[in-house]
């Protein structure tokens, strides 16, 4: 496995109780050269919550691995 999304996905592992108790999930989905991507389910499209969820990861992804400067999500 990647040690960029081991990082990542460590760092994840205290929301994922929260995300299931109300039915969403957040995962990595690929990491690519500077490029990470996230699989985010059962968030409502551009309600204010997934916009909250996005910017925390964006935050997240900045203070673990800086070097990933581009960040994409599917919504599903």
């Amino acid at each position: 496995m990647n040690t960029k999304q081991e990082k990542i996905e460590a760092k994840l592992t205290h929301l994922q109780p929260i995300l299931k108790s109300a039915g969403r999930t957040i995962a990595v989905d690929s990491i690519k050269e500077n490029s990470i991507t996230f699989l985010i389910k059962g968030f409502c499209s551009g309600c204010a919550c997934s916009s909250s969820y996005k910017e925390g990861l964006e935050e997240l992804v900045a203070s673990t691995c800086p070097e990933l400067t581009e960040i994409k999500f599917i919504e599903e």
